[in-house]
């Protein structure tokens, strides 16, 4: 056996195995339990985990593109090229679980005892504050959730997340202190 023939071999296994992990991402009212009191807005749910669900289908295809080009065009390629490319999807793998981690986080909170009512009772709250700022374009959708770094701030509808996807609902972290 060649090198390029295990060099091949070892990236395509890796990449079988990102879907694998991809595969096991479920949608959050697979896992999460809440009492409807503390319930994300039905919008933002929806938008949320359409929002993940996009982003899983894009990688997904990626990947099998890249899985195919391993199999034709890819094979003669230097071991160098299938790394460069593998190494691209693999950062485009690591933006997807870390936006997951992100929605993971605001909905887990909704599921502990002291924190989730009230955390459903600030989302109205804040969409209110927010409709006094502005027009409201009916478009206003928001969550609340205690962080605190990269998420700790007030992040209004139609934003870009930190790895640069545009949202299509807001979110508004507050600072906590835990």
């Amino acid at each position: 056996m060649d090198t390029n023939t295990i060099s091949t071999g070892l990236i395509e296994s890796e990449a079988t195995g990102l879907l694998a992990r991809l595969d096991q991402i479920k949608p959050f009212v697979m896992h999460e339990t809440m009492v409807l009191a503390a319930a994300l807005p039905r919008d933002a749910q929806l938008l949320i985990e359409r929002f993940l669900h996009t982003g899983r289908n894009e990688l997904r295809g990626q990947l099998a593109h890249f899985l195919d080009w391993l199999e034709t065009d890819g094979r003669e390629s230097s071991p160098a090229e299938q790394q460069r490319r593998f190494v691209l999807i693999r950062l485009q793998f690591n933006v997807v679980l870390a936006q997951f981690d992100l929605f993971t986080e605001v909905v887990t909170q909704r599921s502990e005892h002291a924190t989730g009512v009230w955390l459903s009772g600030l989302d109205i709250v804040a969409q209110d504050a927010l409709r006094l700022e502005t027009a409201d374009d009916g478009d206003t959708r928001l969550v609340v959730y205690l962080a605190r770094g990269a998420g700790a701030a007030i992040r209004r509808a139609k934003t870009r997340l930190p790895a640069g996807s545009r949202t299509r609902w807001g979110s508004s972290g507050f600072r906590g202190s835990a």
